[in-house]
């Protein structure tokens, strides 16, 4: 004979088990609006403070995209296994071992560690919040890095969040060395929470890099029906031109 759980064998314990499991939900979820309220409030100012907004249009998208961003606070401290098909097929195309690598949005600190395990040299991340100390607060528009001081530009699932892709995109190409490399994959045909830009296809991202575009060295397509995203997915690298 199997055991039952304990709550089941009576109809009123069952019933006080439940009312105790709502009712420490609800605590938790109270306690984590505060903690986000209060976590979007800093980060909010502390992100204006460092990147300077001052036009009343782009201090509107940058607090909804910190809002976004702080919504997926539980990716904070795990791991996400979903950056590593990107960075081994980039390594498949291209030798970074030793090279200097920058994450644009990269949230976590995920694909700055998994970078340096395959081999690559500097790596560093910037987002709209510092989740870890090797990730800067830093715009994507705006990056405080000298000219050709990159060697791979990574930017997975970000450049779907830029304010303007083209000034975005010449930032990219600017802190780029001569022949580096562009990585992106962002959503294809779908405008998610938080996303400023919608992507029908390759070109559409392309096109902001335009005339900087030396040499694909791989890209796809991936409808939702053969990935495990439950989206489109568009992926493009390139060698950039200066």
């Amino acid at each position: 004979m199997g055991t039952t759980v304990w709550y089941t064998r009576h109809p009123l314990l069952k019933k006080m088990y439940k009312a105790q499991k709502k009712w420490r939900r609800s605590v938790r979820d109270g306690i984590e609006q505060r903690y986000y309220r209060y976590n979007l409030a800093r980060s909010y100012e502390k992100s204006r403070r460092a990147l300077g907004a001052a036009d009343p249009e782009f201090d509107s998208y940058l607090k909804a995209q910190l809002e976004e961003t702080l919504l997926k606070r539980r990716l904070f401290g795990q791991v996400r296994f979903d950056v590593i098909p990107l960075v081994d097929m980039l390594a498949s195309k291209h030798d970074f071992r030793g090279q200097k690598v920058l994450c644009v949005g990269c949230r976590n600190d995920d694909e700055i560690k998994y970078f340096r395990k395959c081999g690559a040299g500097h790596v560093v991340g910037i987002d709209l919040y510092q989740a870890g100390p090797d990730i800067l607060t830093m715009d994507m528009h705006d990056l405080k890095f000298p000219d050709s001081s990159v060697d791979v530009l990574y930017s997975r699932h970000s450049f779907e969040h830029s304010y303007d892709t083209r000034k975005a995109a010449m930032e990219f190409v600017r802190v780029l060395k001569p022949g580096g490399v562009v990585v992106i994959e962002v959503p294809g045909k779908h405008k998610g929470g938080g996303d400023y830009n919608y992507f029908n296809d390759i070109d559409d991202v392309t096109v902001a890099f335009e005339p900087h575009i030396a040499e694909y060295l791989w890209y796809e397509y991936s409808r939702k029906e053969d990935n495990t995203d439950k989206l489109d997915i568009i992926r493009v690298m390139f060698h950039v031109s200066k």
